[in-house]
């Protein structure tokens, strides 16, 4: 028994990749090099911002809606959306839901910095479209969730189990480090 639990071990250090190993071999290259770009573009959409000051922004905007109320439809369409996603995944393809995120992001980021320019510049115009953060902010998560939010986790499985394996624990502590900024700002 104790053999074949030395050969199991033997096998998995033998498996692991160092990182002189990942960077020099071209079929890892390409899809970290993927991977990486994909975690990027999501970490400068700017969702943590939104997250973090979502409550802030419907302050500041002057709306009728309820700041609460408002956090709690943002968060509210942001689930439906990644149930949504999900199923269209397979059917649409991740390529076509990544580029339509990327598209709904920057509009609805367009929008709500319009809505803010209006706010400062034309009193008139902002009153009329009061309406604008609350729907600039729906429709930034419903784009972020459908796109942008899962495919740069799920395009992790194009890589190697021996590079995933070395960055595991990196994937392991964002992941705490993001659900425990999220019930800071949810208490704050």
């Amino acid at each position: 028994m104790d053999f074949q639990m030395e050969k199991h071990v033997k096998v998995a250090r033998d498996d692991r990749m160092s990182w002189r190993g990942m960077l020099s071999e071209p079929g890892i290259l390409k899809p970290a090099g993927i991977c990486l770009c994909l975690m990027f573009f999501q970490f400068v959409s700017g969702i943590d911002a939104i997250l973090f000051y979502n409550y802030q922004i419907f302050v500041d905007s002057g709306s009728s809606v309820s700041p609460n109320l408002a956090s709690i439809l943002v968060g509210s369409v942001q689930v439906i959306s990644i149930l949504i996603a999900g199923s269209l995944m397979d059917r649409i393809g991740r390529r076509i839901l990544l580029l339509l995120s990327e598209a709904i992001v920057a509009l609805s980021l367009g929008l709500l910095g319009l809505s803010f320019y209006w706010i400062e510049n034309d009193p008139e115009m902002s009153s009329r479209v009061g309406w604008l953060p609350l729907f600039s902010l729906i429709l930034f998560a419903a784009g972020y969730s459908i796109g942008i939010g899962p495919i740069p986790w799920i395009y992790l499985e194009i890589l190697p189990s021996s590079v995933i394996g070395k960055n595991s624990m990196h994937i392991i502590m964002k992941s705490i480090v993001r659900m425990e900024q999220i019930f800071l700002s949810a208490t704050i």
